[in-house]
């Protein structure tokens, strides 16, 4: 009988967690105090839950600890985030974000070491993009970017 209860169990949890490489688009981190003149973003990963404020210094919430880090050289931000959408693929954590001069970028950084891969600039809506496979695709049909996921370059 608990062999049979801890074998349903364990199978809900499988099925409840979602593959983290799967297909699909960016999520958008929460803004506060509002999307208007946000102050902070807030978004959760498996590696544990970031707090990064619109200038790029943030905060790692993981394990019980705190781990302070600051994207602005990293990421190249110039001015303040006015937008970060989030995804993890293989680990890393992709980051989209747009800056207050309404620049767009997609940046791809490991969350262990919080070094950054590669950062590309796209021209397209920063809610239209989606990862397919090992590219992410960001614009319409018939003006699609498609970004290769291992380097940041463009697929042709």
């Amino acid at each position: 009988m608990k062999t049979g209860v801890l074998i349903c169990l364990l199978l809900l949890v499988v099925t409840a967690v979602p593959a983290a490489n799967e297909d699909g688009g960016f999520e958008q981190a929460r803004c506060v105090p509002n999307c208007g003149q946000a102050s902070f973003f807030i978004f959760p990963t498996s590696f544990g839950r970031y707090t990064v404020r619109s200038d790029g210094f943030g905060e790692l919430g993981a394990n019980g600890k705190k781990r302070l880090f600051d994207l602005k050289p990293k990421i190249r931000l110039v001015g303040r985030l006015r937008h970060i959408y989030f995804r993890e693929h293989q680990s890393d954590l992709l980051l989209l974000y747009m800056q207050s001069d309404g620049k767009v970028y997609l940046a791809r950084m490991m969350q262990e070491s919080k070094k950054v891969r590669w950062i590309t600039p796209i021209t397209e809506n920063i809610g239209s993009c989606e990862v397919k496979g090992e590219e992410a695709q960001c614009g319409t049909a018939d003006a699609l970017t498609k970004i290769d996921l291992a380097n940041g370059n463009y697929v042709r």
